[in-house]
């Protein structure tokens, strides 16, 4: 059964007056605010409904489709769920939306190659990484590069061999 609007408005101020939200005092008032609150919804729901509006609504205020590619700008990247912008989309705002990078990427067709990071923030740290090489003091590099004096030389004996006999 349907809850009278006078009904409704007296549950929400007791509720309110239990849980020392407002004062017993001003019950009258807060009374009257609520149940004035409550029949425009009532006006605004039943108008919505008579003319079919509250579906045009619902499609107006849900966020536009937006292209990946148009959220990654030169200076800043857009959260494709919330709309915020930021240099770079970390793990810790995706959390918040109950996402991690890897999930984030699929819901949205982004590849995995791609940084989620503005253009101009992945252009520094590409640059940076070129100038300081981290590459070469890994310690597979180094090894590879100390063996291979000493690799190559047996390489040009084998290649002298292999000439020689044809």
């Amino acid at each position: 059964m349907v809850q009278p609007l006078t009904e409704m408005a007296k549950d929400l101020t007791l509720a309110l007056i239990e849980n020392n939200l407002i004062a017993p005092e001003d019950m009258q008032q807060r009374l009257q605010q609520i149940y004035t609150s409550l029949c425009e919804l009532k006006a605004r729901e039943d108008r919505n409904l008579g003319s079919g509006e509250g579906r045009e609504e619902e499609v107006r205020t849900r966020p536009p489709v937006v292209d990946w590619r148009k959220s990654i700008k030169k200076h800043s990247v857009a959260c494709l769920i919330c709309g915020t912008s930021f240099k770079q989309l970390s793990a810790r705002h995706l959390r918040q939306h109950d996402l991690d990078p890897r999930t984030y990427r699929q819901r949205f067709g982004i590849p995995r190659t791609q940084a989620l990071s503005a253009k101009e923030t992945t252009a520094l740290r590409r640059r940076v990484a070129q100038n300081i090489r981290p590459w070469e003091k890994a310690p597979t590099y180094v090894q590879a590069h100390q063996a291979a004096p000493a690799a190559r030389p047996i390489r040009a004996r084998k290649k002298a061999t292999t000439t020689s006999q044809s």
